[in-house]
């Protein structure tokens, strides 16, 4: 068996998750004449127990103190204390998020349905997780709160910038080592790694600072030198522009392949009931995306590993491992040449406007392929007319052929039929993702940006200025193909 470990950092990260999980959950066999679709070693971990399997995720979840809402780390693992029988004693203790009424149908056992939840009673991702999880699955960072991340002790210090997730997670190493070790002795044979992290606050540092240690400890060295350690990037809509560049570029230096997801917008790809402000609604749409590839690779009938997907994408060059296109698109049978467009972030370095001077032409790029009812972007890219360095497609029904990797995942929609699913979307779709010369137009912006750094504040993010400069230089030369014309600077 080849499993998958997954890691999640922030809210934002554990919404998409939960959608996954929960897919994963359906899987499960509860009778023994269920005719199996997939294999649910792979994300979960199956521990024999009273004559029966318990299956839990695969993962280790980091969010804010009071982050998991109800659910405490113990909180079906050690039997509940009846505090009315202290007579005599005073205690005091933070006030509880109770549990929604989906939960409670789940604790008793009682029939649940996707009327129960809705973008009020789902603000947690624990409110509509169905799976249990191991109490060193989930890690606190306690100096900083939910749900704005201030520190407990300094209100005026946020959990924003880049370099205090890689200070915060240098506390937590022992930790996180810990549970990662545990997770790798429930494993056979390691598929690879998801690590799933926002890019625009300290979430990012944290992250890269995560991976980067735990390939120094247990992926840097013989067999275990060959690894798929992927990171998918969750971009904000509220923009932290040297935290998100940093986080970027330094994700896709320690991760074998980086996969920057955009949030949802307005679309008409989805329908109206579809909530851009609701957490539950975003990680519904980008699970859309990631949930085709967990299928790939635990599905029984072509079965597809994380290895072969990375390797059809980046071709030999593993320093171009930004995925930059992804998009969700009609499912046109045999038309799948009708690609719709993918659009990106270029739009977002219209920043710091009272800080860097930056040509606020930059702002106006981006949009318009949202207005497309033929696909929903998730990814990086504006929508252009460039030259594409690879494509893969995902589809669910093998009919016909293309020039491009295409791979079949005959359940992928099966995840918004869950009761977990929000009810916004209603067509069949395909998946296409790859890599096009246009993110280096990105990478342009990104390099003037740093380019233009001068307060000691903004070097304190991006540290070494001039190494960071080299590396998306580094990047710029990857994603330009043939004879295009690329200098190493840009004139101002």
């Amino acid at each position: 068996m080849h499993e998958v470990i997954s890691l999640s950092c922030s809210q934002r990260s554990g919404h998409l998750l939960t959608h996954l999980y929960n897919e994963q959950e359906s899987h499960i066999p509860y009778s023994k004449d269920v005719k199996l679709s997939h294999s649910n070693d792979v994300f979960l971990w199956p521990i024999r127990a009273g004559g029966k399997n318990n299956y839990y995720p695969r993962s280790i979840n980091f969010e804010y103190s009071g982050g998991f809402g109800f659910l405490s780390r113990f909180e079906y693992h050690e039997p509940k204390v009846d505090l009315s029988k202290l007579e005599g004693v005073h205690l005091s203790s933070k006030s509880r998020v109770e549990k929604n009424e989906f939960q409670q149908n789940l604790d008793n056992g009682t029939p649940t349905d996707n009327s129960l939840l809705n973008v009020n009673n789902t603000k947690y991702w624990t409110d509509y997780n169905k799976l249990i999880y191991r109490p060193q699955s989930l890690v606190e960072l306690e100096n900083f709160e939910y749900p704005e991340g201030k520190h407990k002790h300094f209100q005026k210090l946020t959990f924003q910038n880049y370099q205090y997730g890689e200070q915060e997670f240098k506390l937590l190493f022992d930790v996180c080592d810990d549970a990662f070790r545990k997770n790798l002795e429930g494993l056979d044979n390691i598929q690879g790694i998801n690590f799933f992290s926002e890019v625009d606050n300290a979430w990012g540092g944290f992250t890269n600072e995560m991976i980067v240690q735990l390939k120094d400890e247990y992926f840097n060295n013989g067999v275990n030198s060959k690894y798929n350690l992927w990171c998918y990037g969750l971009l904000s809509p509220k923009e932290n522009p040297l935290t998100r560049i940093k986080s970027i570029i330094e994700l896709s230096k320690s991760s074998t392949l980086f996969i920057p997801l955009r949030p949802v917008g307005h679309t008409s790809f989805l329908n109206e009931n579809f909530d851009k402000t609701s957490l539950w609604h975003q990680g519904a749409a980008q699970s859309l995306f990631v949930d085709s590839i967990w299928g790939l690779n635990s599905q029984l009938e072509n079965l597809v590993r994380m290895a072969e997907i990375e390797a059809n994408i980046l071709q030999g060059f593993s320093q171009r491992n930004i995925v930059n296109e992804i998009s969700l698109t009609e499912d046109t049978r045999n038309e799948l040449d009708k690609s719709a467009a993918n659009f990106g972030i270029v739009s977002d370095v219209n920043i710091m406007d009272m800080y860097l001077s930056v040509d606020a032409s930059v702002s106006a790029k981006g949009t318009d392929a949202e207005k497309s009812d033929q696909s929903l972007s998730l990814g990086f890219s504006t929508p252009r007319i460039s030259k594409k360095i690879g494509k893969s497609t995902i589809i669910s029904k093998s009919h016909f052929e293309s020039e491009d990797d295409v791979y079949v995942n005959r359940t992928m929609d099966h995840i918004t039929e869950l009761d977990t699913f929000p009810s916004i979307i209603d067509r069949e779709y395909q998946v296409e993702f790859g890599q096009s010369a246009s993110l280096k137009e990105s990478l342009k912006e990104y390099r003037k940006i740093i380019q233009r750094v001068r307060l000691p504040a903004h070097f304190e993010i991006i540290g070494e200025k001039s190494e960071l400069i080299e590396d998306i230089s580094t990047l710029i030369e990857e994603y330009t193909t043939g004879y295009e014309d690329e200098s190493d600077w840009d004139d101002d």
